[in-house]
C-alpha cells in the first residue's frame, strides 16, 4: 500500500497548481512518483528524490527538463503542514520560482 499525499501549490500571483505525490513501498530508489497536470507544471509527474534529506525533489518525466523542490516535505509530513518550494524550467501556466506549498491531505 501506497501513502498519496494531495498538495497545492501557490505562486506570489497567486497561481495555484495541484500535484499527488505517491510513496510506494517499493523501497528501491525512485520508486516514489509524482503527477500533476501538464499544462500547469509543463510535466505530467515523474520521479520524487531526497526523500532521506529534509527537502523532496521532484523531477520531471521523459521529454521534460527541470525540478520542483519542497523545503520540509518528508515522510513525515501530514495534512495541513505548509512550507516553501521552488519550480525550474518545466514551463506550463504555473510560473517558474518560488512559491508555497500545502499538504491538503495524506492517504
Amino acid at each position: 500500500m501506497s501513502t498519496d499525499y494531495d498538495v497545492t501549490f501557490t505562486a506570489s500571483d497567486g497561481t495555484t497548481a495541484k500535484i499527488q505525490i505517491i510513496d510506494s513501498i517499493n523501497p528501491l530508489p525512485l520508486s516514489d512518483t509524482w503527477t500533476g497536470v501538464e499544462a500547469e507544471l509543463g510535466s505530467s509527474g515523474g520521479k520524487v528524490a531526497s526523500w532521506g534529506t529534509t527537502n523532496a525533489t521532484l523531477h520531471a518525466g521523459m521529454g521534460a527538463g527541470g525540478a520542483i523542490t519542497l523545503e520540509n516535505f518528508t515522510k513525515s509530513t501530514v495534512s495541513g503542514d505548509i512550507g516553501t518550494g521552488s519550480k525550474i524550467t518545466l514551463s506550463g501556466s504555473f510560473p517558474d520560482g518560488d512559491f508555497t506549498w500545502k499538504c491538503d491531505n495524506v492517504d
